[in-house]
Formats: C-alpha cells, structure tokens, sequence
C-alpha cells in the first residue's frame, strides 16, 4: 500500500492510498508512496502506474484539497473583517525543515467567528438534543482578575497551492489566528485552556481534510507498455470526509452560534459534519 498525501499529526481528514500490486510499470514500491510536497516534483522516472498517476493528479494545480480549521479569534485582523473577504490569497514565503526559504501560497476562507463570554467556571451539565452531555460554560474564570476569559473562536476553509511544512498552521498564525491545539505555531495558553476545559482532545490539532478534488488523469504510453497501464483517473476524483465528532462538539458546546452558522457554509463546498447517530 502506498500513501499519496500525508496529513499533520493530529489532524485528520482524507488520506489517499494506492496498491502496490497495481504498479506494474516501472516496478512500484514503497518509494512511490513519498511524495516531494516540499520540491512540488511529480516522479515521472516511475512510468504512468497508478501510484504516480494519483500523485500527478494531486500535484497538479487544478486540483483541490479543501481543509477545514478551527482557530483562535473571531475573524477580525487590524479592524478588517476577514469574514466579509470570501475566498482570499496568502502569498507568503516560509522556512522549509531545512532552514530554506520557499514560495507559499494558500487561499483562505474565514466562514464564521465569534466571541463568547461566560460568568461561571464551573455551570452545570446538560443534555441537549445533541446527546452531548457537557458543561454549559463557554469559557472559565480567570481567578486572579476574577474576570471571564473569552472563547474567541472561527472556522475557516484552506487551500494549499504549494505543499510546504506546516504551510496551512504557518500562514493562519500569521494572521494571529493560530489552529486550536497547534502545539508548534499555536498559542500554548490557549490550547492549555481548550484541553483542561473545554474537551480538546490532548493530541488534537484542529485541522481536518474535508474534501479532495483531483483531475483526470492522462496516460501517454510507449508500445512496450501497452495493456498494462490503465488510466485509474480518466474522470478525475472527488472525495470527501465528514469533520469527526471531536471537532463538532467543541464547536457544538462552546460556541454554538459558530455551529448554527456554518453548517450551511460549510454545505456549500460539500462538507458536512459526522453523523451524530
């Protein structure tokens, strides 16, 4: 089995595999599976088999892969709204694992934000028609201002254009909307605060592949390869993972006017939640 993407640890979402009986041409084999996000490189001394069939289609500038990401902060950066921009460009290089400097570009869409301030630490519990049964408070007492801390949270919609390290958690914390439970480019304070207080699972990052959308593929074979390669995506590729529960009930219990909102949004670029049945 080969893997044709690969996705950050504690992330979740669509994953991408090829059999490695199918590479007939050019002899398959685990390296197949390694894909040079970094380099952008399609594998072509491998031959038209199926595994570098799909990683060409991903490569490929047509395709989508559409990420959904819960973040700190509700939407606003130096008083601009980014909820009212639709689908915008972050053009911004980033340093690779090795310290190089390389192009990044990713479109954002912010679907929803809000911030949500709660009097009580403790509350009570509920059951509602959900089945979840949690405690209601929003946020927690901050004890030495005996103050309430707010929940300031958004969902936003991505799309990498290049494949960089941690491309997608570097650009959304440089618009100070850091991935909840980003333990690398997040906010430490803030992730502590979802783990110990509002059920964020303690290896969570809140970055999920909801939707993968690859072109066809086109096969140009030499006469020593005819009958034994198939074009495995002659009609392209359109796949989509439902955004776990996990995920929904952070959002669900602690700021459920974000849930209300974006279900339908999130409808509209055919995601949708986990079943809850």
């Amino acid at each position: 089995v080969n893997l044709i993407h690969r996705l950050d640890r504690g992330a979740s979402g669509c994953l991408l595999f090829s059999f490695a009986d199918g590479d007939r041409v050019g002899g398959g084999g685990s390296e197949l599976g390694s894909i040079d996000e970094e380099n952008r490189k399609f594998p072509t001394e491998h031959g038209p088999n199926p595994t570098s069939q799909l990683i060409q289609s991903l490569q490929n500038s047509n395709s989508i892969k559409t990420y959904v990401a819960l973040v700190r902060g509700e939407g606003i950066l130096h008083g601009e709204d980014l909820k009212t921009k639709g689908w915008f460009t972050i053009d911004r290089p980033i340093k690779d694992e090795k310290g190089r400097v390389r192009d990044a570009i990713t479109e954002f869409r912010f679907l929803a934000g809000y911030t949500v301030v709660v009097l009580d630490e403790l509350g009570s519990e509920d059951r509602g028609e959900n089945g979840l049964k949690n405690k209601t408070p929003l946020s927690f007492k901050n004890k030495s201002a005996n103050e309430p801390q707010p929940v300031r949270a958004s969902v936003v919609l991505a799309r990498p254009k290049t494949g960089r390290w941690h491309q997608i958690r570097r650009h959304l914390n440089g618009l100070s909307h850091p991935i909840l439970g980003d333990s690398t480019h997040g906010n430490s304070k803030i992730n502590r605060e979802w783990r110990e207080h509002r059920n964020m699972l303690g290896e969570r990052t809140c970055l999920h592949l909801g939707r993968v959308q690859l072109v066809p593929t086109t096969v140009t074979m030499g006469v020593e390869d005819a009958g034994s390669t198939t074009n495995v995506l002659p009609n392209g590729l359109d796949v989509t993972c439902p955004i776990p529960r996990d995920m929904h009930d952070m959002i669900a219990v602690y700021v459920p006017q974000l849930l209300e909102e974006v279900i339908p949004l999130l409808a509209e670029e055919g995601i949708t939640f986990e079943s809850l049945s």
